[in-house]
């Protein structure tokens, strides 16, 4: 050491950038990211510098700090094409897919990073996927809404109205099966029936297994006699395999309809079985009766008397029945619409369908709720909730279609959790944190989040 004179040490960009990498290789992210901070205020035009911060800053979720300086870097260096790769990048994980295939697509269109390039059009390819899909599901919800419409006038009565609507999507789209066999059905409601067999072998020539119209097919040719073609379409239907309750509940009227008494019972049951609802069981009963399994019928009614209470149904009645039969030995039977009750009896095909409807709509209630609870059984074991927390979430809950099959579950509780802490709670959060929490990528939430969106900030939030 040189007696008199002091050494100064003049820390300079590069040396703090420097630092900055070797506390980001330690994975020290923050650390780097305030190294990074310190080299950029020596040297603000260093595209280096510039650009490295603003991909540590957007790994840690600060898009708003990480846009501006790559848009910086556009400005004053044009010829760096991987700050547009970065804002598409940014863009991608914040959700805005449109922002990001713009991007994007500058960036594959200028640059020559083959290593950049290619993850470019990986983005963009899944943009595009996305958008697709987007625009598939739009298409279907104007579908939905009209076919809905359609039902509606259809079970009112309102048959030549509600074709109209039938045939507006099949004008669109000829492959929508829901609007054709429902077209069938108001043919022949209108008596129509050549019409009505005609639009239903066109369902078949898309789908030949389609569960309605085989059914309907089997229900027309019963109406007018033609029974080798309705035990053809009868025999298809007694072998589709389907898991669907609707289909399970439309065979099963096709084969009261048609008093197919010995393949009734087993259907019967399976949809007790999914559904618990009662008034199945009771048609089981009905069908074993008519089948002359006395003794099977009399146990059914004797347990829906002693565990359900079906006030529509008089159980004693059918008990009585049983009694009777097997004393006279006299052959007999019950019809499917009897109820016990001499009110209720001559129940005509639309309130059965009615009651049939009931049975569906109790059944997606009970999928809604078990769906409900799943969710918030995955917000307990992700984030802590108190009672107020939870009635504030289940609210929010109710306003998703929970019934639909194939949802994400643990998606959905994040973006309800994310919808309860920034909507409601009013707080400061990133759905990168959020997606975080809860175990999903971002472009797994930004999905479900860009699908419910709309029905969650409908709410009161």
């Amino acid at each position: 050491m040189v007696k008199g004179k002091v050494i100064s040490l003049n820390p300079t960009s590069s040396m703090y950038f420097k630092i900055g990498i070797k506390h980001y290789e330690k994975g020290e992210v923050e650390l780097a990211i305030k190294r990074l901070m310190k080299a950029l205020e020596l040297d603000n035009k260093n595209v280096e510098i510039k650009f490295n911060l603003a991909g540590l800053l957007a790994q840690v979720g600060d898009f708003e700090t990480s846009n501006k300086l790559l848009s910086e870097l556009t400005k004053d260096s044009p010829e760096f094409y991987d700050s547009l790769f970065g804002l598409g990048c940014n863009f991608f994980e914040m959700g805005k897919f449109k922002e990001a295939k713009n991007f994007l697509k500058r960036y594959v269109k200028l640059s020559n990073n083959i290593e950049f390039k290619e993850a470019a059009e990986d983005l963009i390819d899944f943009i595009e996927s996305q958008e697709e899909f987007e625009k598939e599901q739009k298409e279907i919800e104007k579908y939905s809404k009209l076919l809905e419409r359609g039902n509606f006038l259809l079970e009112s009565g309102r048959y030549e109205d509600a074709m109209k609507y039938f045939k507006m999507i099949l004008a669109k789209d000829d492959s929508v099966l829901a609007a054709r066999n429902n077209l069938s059905l108001a043919y022949f409601y209108m008596g129509d029936v050549q019409r009505a067999i005609e639009e239903a072998k066109k369902v078949l020539q898309i789908d030949k297994y389609n569960v309605y119209a085989n059914c309907n097919l089997a229900f027309f040719y019963s109406s007018i006699g033609k029974e080798r073609e309705m035990k053809r379409h009868l025999k298809a239907v007694l072998e589709i395999k389907t898991y669907d309750s609707k289909d399970k509940i439309k065979i099963l009227d096709t084969l009261i309809k048609l008093n197919q008494h010995s393949e009734i019972a087993q259907r019967a049951n399976e949809l007790f079985e999914i559904t618990r609802e009662p008034y199945f069981k009771h048609i089981e009963a009905i069908s074993l009766y008519n089948t002359r399994k006395y003794m099977k019928a009399k146990k059914i009614w004797e347990f829906l008397k002693k565990n359900f209470e079906m006030p529509e149904i008089r159980i004693d009645y059918f008990l009585k029945k049983v009694d009777n039969v097997i004393k006279t030995f006299e052959k007999d039977t019950i019809d499917y619409f009897e109820t016990g009750f001499k009110f209720l009896e001559g129940m005509d095909e639309k309130e059965f369908k009615r009651q049939l409807q009931n049975h569906i709509d109790n059944y997606f209630s009970q999928t809604v709720e078990e769906n409900g609870q799943k969710v918030m059984e995955i917000l307990h074991q992700h984030v802590e909730l108190n009672q107020k927390d939870q009635e504030a979430i289940f609210n929010l809950l109710k306003s998703l279609p929970l019934e639909k099959p194939r949802l994400n579950l643990l998606a959905i509780a994040a973006i309800v959790w994310y919808v309860f802490k920034k909507y409601m709670k009013k707080e400061k959060i990133k759905q990168k944190d959020v997606a975080k929490i809860f175990g999903i990528s971002q472009a797994v939430f930004s999905k479900w989040f860009g699908d419910f969106k709309e029905l969650l900030l409908n709410k009161e939030v």
